[in-house]
C-alpha cells in the first residue's frame, strides 16, 4: 500500500475520478492500491482546491499553534463574536 506522497498525479486522478463516481472509500482504496486514508487526503485536497504537492518547510523553530490548533483557536473566536453580537 502507497501512502499520499507515494502517490504519482495519475493515482490521484484515478482516485478523484472514482470517489466523484460515487466509489467508496474502501473500494477506491482497493482500486487504486493506496491507504485509505491516502484516499481521504487526496480527495479532500481536491475538494477543497488546495496544491496536493506542497509541503510547508521543516526547517526552524516549530511553530507556536499548529493545524488543530488553529482550527480550535477559530472556532473559539466565532463563538466569542456570537456571543458579544447577541448581548
Amino acid at each position: 500500500m502507497q501512502k499520499r506522497s507515494d502517490l504519482s498525479d495519475v493515482q490521484k486522478g484515478m482516485i478523484i475520478g472514482f470517489r466523484a463516481k460515487g466509489g467508496s472509500i474502501s473500494e477506491t482504496a482497493n482500486f487504486v492500491n493506496c491507504s485509505r486514508a491516502a484516499v481521504v487526503k487526496v480527495y479532500r485536497a481536491w475538494q477543497y482546491g488546495t496544491i496536493q504537492n506542497q509541503r510547508r518547510g521543516t526547517c526552524g523553530a516549530p511553530r507556536a499553534v499548529d493545524d488543530r490548533g488553529e482550527r480550535r483557536l477559530r472556532r473559539s473566536v466565532r463563538a466569542k463574536r456570537r456571543q458579544l453580537l447577541s448581548n
